[in-house]
């Protein structure tokens, strides 16, 4: 499907705050508010627009520590490391890479103890990972939202 300019700027606004009225939207792009509702339904019914989420400010929510984690595996194992990884707490993202590159993840932990534990206990006891490395966020420069 091509996306013509009015839907890529219910798109944006959506991305910028998912609870923005569709008279909001409407009025902004200079349609009605019903031509709005069907284009949002088009466009989730296409897939386009997978699903509205909320994104929570880890540090507000008392998660200390986020970091971005690279972890190679062993070709064979990649998908089972995947689906292993998914269901942990701590993961809030997860990427298959190309190249060398294996998986990457973003995670929340409580501190520095919480990231010792995920990566030990946790990814550390999955079969097939090997090398990990570990970078912790410093500062938000740029996010979705």
């Amino acid at each position: 499907m091509k996306l013509d300019p009015i839907d890529q700027q219910i798109i944006t606004m959506l991305q910028k705050d998912g609870r923005r009225s569709y008279s909001e939207i409407a009025e902004t792009v200079g349609r009605t508010e019903v031509t709005i509702r069907r284009r949002v339904r088009r466009l989730v019914d296409e897939g386009i627009i997978k699903r509205f989420t909320v994104v929570l400010d880890s540090l507000k929510t008392g998660r200390k520590i986020r970091a971005v984690v690279r972890v190679k595996t062993m070709m064979k194992q990649a998908s089972l490391i995947a689906e292993t990884v998914k269901g942990y707490d701590e993961v809030d993202e997860a990427y298959f890479l190309d190249g060398a590159c294996g998986l990457m993840l973003k995670v929340t932990v409580d501190d520095l103890g919480g990231l010792r534990k995920f990566l030990e206990k946790q990814l550390g006891s999955v079969s097939g990972v090997g090398e990990v490395e570990t970078c912790i966020i410093l500062e938000d420069i740029k996010t979705i939202t």
